[in-house]
């Protein structure tokens, strides 16, 4: 990565927008803005772009110094060292949305001393600069990804550094107690009693309460950054894809009277109550009547596998009563693992004393099956007229509550990686705390309490090496 050279690209996505952002940040930005830019007007009529203060903004014309012709009136807007996301001097064009617009002055600036940033420079820069940290700096990609507001939410707040300094103050907690084996090591004669390992001890206990507690966010953390995955069960015409399409708010599915209209499973992605949620529709569950149908069954019950909610449907015009039927042959035969909302269809068709007498039935006979500990709700609804939706709904958010115990006023684990570096962590620490309560070496506990600071380390960015960073950058768009 050259460093002699201002780098530059644009910062909002391909397509035609009313505007666009193009952003040059490193030593030498306002000069080469000086050289294709002319101030109409600006903030204490500064006449160049070297001149104007940091956070002030200048309207003039863009242009090409080759033959002079213009190729947009934009607005400039000034930062300065340090002051700045990348902590260098930068600029930030605001321009029209148009391709070609973008185009022509990313090749002016590359053409006058500027070159090409590579992906997530900007944002790289901002971390080897020390303006975030290496969570900060993954978090902004989680902002820019954030499908759903409680998405956003999470992402925001590891923006901030939420996680930042709870990390960093249990890695400081660590280092003290670290440099107390380590006077144990040094001077075992002052300092090796078991008054003080069990100090030791007791205090790295704590860490390890706090570090189990954050490494259980992630199980709603995920949710935000994958979607739950809600998975619609049941015989053909059950009502699948009319739910699908009611949840989606649109038609995505093709829904016919015609029972094995849907042959494959259908993804769609959606927000539920603030969640991200990923409905999967499936093939009607029944003895295949060809080797396609065959197939989507298969991948039905092969999606069953990966749900974290199932909803199984069942119509009060069908057989899930029946003993050997698919319902009782499912509940039986693979998913134990699931939490499972049974639901009765297309309750606009029947009334509602005979939609009750069939759920009740249901439930009588799931509980003859052995297997009502493991159906999570029962609800009666309809897509057509939308009763029962607000509370499946409800239902959802209930199951994401529950995953992670109300931890979004907290820490909230939404990266993988930062996962396995928690859960790295308190695997180690747990290994020290036990070699010290067997009474081991003191030398052995600080190696171990080494690893698990170092993991903390990696997430901050404070123990990283230059391979993790380029791998996590590369990731990032080109304009961030």
């Amino acid at each position: 990565m050259s460093s002699d050279r201002p780098y530059c690209a644009c910062a909002t996505p391909p397509g035609v927008s009313g505007l666009a952002v193009i952003r040059m940040a490193g030593t030498g930005s306002a000069e080469v803005m000086d050289l294709v830019f002319r101030i109409i007007r600006s903030a204490d009529n500064a006449a160049s772009v070297k001149d104007m203060r940091g956070y002030t903004a200048a309207f003039g014309s863009l242009y090409d110094p080759l033959d002079g012709h213009v190729i947009d009136e934009v607005i400039c807007t000034r930062f300065i060292a340090p002051h700045s996301y990348t902590g260098e001097d930068s600029v930030e064009i605001s321009c029209h949305g148009g391709s070609a617009v973008r185009q022509e002055i990313l090749r002016v600036l590359l053409e006058n001393g500027a070159r090409s940033a590579e992906p997530g420079e900007f944002t790289r820069t901002a971390f080897l600069s020390g303006k975030i940290d290496l969570s900060q700096a993954e978090a902004v990609m989680d902002v820019i990804a954030a499908d759903s507001k409680l998405a956003l939410d999470a992402a925001e707040r590891q923006l901030a550094g939420v996680l930042k300094q709870n990390i960093r103050s249990i890695s400081q907690a660590l280092y003290m107690n670290f440099a107390a084996l380590e006077m144990i090591v040094e001077f075992p004669e002052h300092e090796d009693s078991p008054e003080n390992t069990d100090v030791i001890r007791e205090a790295l206990s704590k860490q390890l309460t706090t570090l189990s507690d954050i490494a259980a966010s992630f199980s709603q953390g995920r949710i935000l950054r994958e979607g739950m995955t809600v998975v619609l069960c049941g015989v053909p015409n059950s009502g699948k894809s009319s739910l699908l399409n009611r949840m989606a708010g649109y038609d995505r599915a093709i829904v016919t009277a015609s029972p094995g209209t849907t042959r494959d499973t259908l993804e769609v992605y959606s927000s539920v109550e603030g969640i991200p949620v990923r409905l999967v529709d499936t093939a009607g569950l029944r003895e295949a009547q060809d080797e396609i149908e065959m197939l989507g069954v298969t991948r039905a019950y092969a999606a069953v596998k990966e749900a974290d909610l199932l909803l199984w449907l069942c119509s009060p015009d069908g057989d899930d009563l029946e003993d050997g039927s698919e319902l009782s042959s499912a509940l039986s035969e693979s998913m134990s693992h699931n939490d499972i909302g049974i639901l009765v269809s297309k309750a606009d068709l029947f009334d509602k004393e005979h939609a009750r007498d069939f759920m009740n039935s249901i439930k009588v006979r799931i509980d003859e099956w052995g297997f009502s500990e493991r159906i999570r709700f029962f609800l009666v609804f309809s897509s057509d007229t939308g009763e029962g939706i607000e509370t499946l709904g409800k239902e959802i958010r209930q199951l994401y509550d529950e995953k992670g115990q109300g931890q979004m006023s907290g820490v909230l684990l939404t990266n993988s990686r930062h996962f396995e570096k928690v859960r790295l962590a308190a695997d180690t620490l747990s290994e020290t705390i036990a070699v010290l309560a067997r009474g081991q070496s003191a030398d052995l506990a600080c190696s171990l309490l080494r690893s698990t600071m170092d993991a903390l380390g990696e997430i901050t960015g404070d123990s990283v090496n230059e391979e993790l960073v380029h791998t996590i950058f590369s990731r990032f768009c080109i304009g961030k």
